[in-house]
């Protein structure tokens, strides 16, 4: 099991233009914050360098230094941020021109990059978790296919919906080979709270797109299943995501999910144990 977003990154798309900057934005969204602290760090770093290279080329610019490379990006460095000692000052017209130049784009750069950080910040996220496994096994005599949805964060998703499809190959009538979507139909596709722990059931009856499978045609046909749950964080008040695709692999028959809520002595739910959410019996 994995989400579809790990899933589809790694097909590559030919015929897609992939130059550095054309999406730029989108990607350091999508950037893990270590990743992005390092490309932050390193662009600052190299962009203070480049300016200090530009000092250190005309000897004489900055008042009260030793002209040396390292106190020339030290210089840049406190004109980028705005952060002056009172030590260093520009000298002469080549100076000024260059501190000019450099407050200006670093004025931009610095609201760019706040920008980002807050988007990053400010973007909602879901800590929704999926079972491992998808089952099929018996439910009130008839088989069943479940899988299980868990909120880790202490909070509510209200109105949460989901959506199962099917993926196979078909071949159509005129020969060509397709890979088709099959909407799964649920017992319950929404629910008001999602706050623990959401089973999700299916009957495989006549109408439902698993019928008649076993096992072995599950592998042999590559079918795969495709969970898509939405709904709104009562935290953010904003919609959230959560995805994930099972592969044939994923299937287990004739096995039933751990119980993961704990009543306590009055029957009432005293804890969830995510411990056991992936484990079968």
């Amino acid at each position: 099991m994995e989400s579809t977003s790990e899933r589809f990154s790694r097909i590559p798309k030919k015929g897609v233009s992939h130059r550095w900057g054309e999406d730029i934005y989108h990607s350091f969204l999508k950037m893990s914050w270590i990743r992005f602290i390092f490309f932050f760090f390193l662009f600052l770093l190299a962009f203070n360098f480049f300016f200090g290279l530009l000092f250190f080329l005309m000897p004489g610019s900055i008042a009260n230094s030793d002209g040396s490379l390292f106190e020339c990006f030290a210089f840049s460095v406190q004109t980028f941020s705005t952060v002056g000692y009172g030590v260093f000052s520009p000298a002469g017209t080549w100076a000024h021109v260059l501190v000019i130049i450099e407050s200006t784009i670093g004025v931009l750069i610095t609201a760019v990059l706040t920008g980002l950080i807050y988007a990053k910040f400010s973007r909602p996220t879901a800590r929704v978790i999926f079972s491992k496994n998808i089952l099929i096994t018996k439910m009130d005599g008839q088989p069943t296919l479940i899988f299980r949805a868990g909120n880790l964060r202490a909070n509510q998703i209200l109105e949460a919906t989901a959506k199962v499809v099917l993926l196979k190959g078909v071949k159509t009538a005129e020969g060509v080979l397709m890979r088709k979507q099959f909407d799964v139909k649920l017992h319950r596709s929404e629910t008001n709270f999602f706050a623990l722990s959401w089973v999700l059931m299916h009957t495989i009856d006549s109408q439902s797109p698993l019928y008649g499978l076993t096992q072995k045609d599950l592998i042999e046909k590559r079918i795969e299943i495709g969970i898509s749950l939405t709904g709104h964080d009562d935290t953010f008040s904003q919609t959230v995501f959560a995805n994930c695709l099972y592969s044939p692999e994923d299937f287990v028959f004739d096995k039933q999910f751990q119980d993961v809520l704990i009543n306590n002595e009055h029957g009432r739910v005293a804890y969830v144990d995510y411990t056991k959410f992936h484990d079968l019996v």
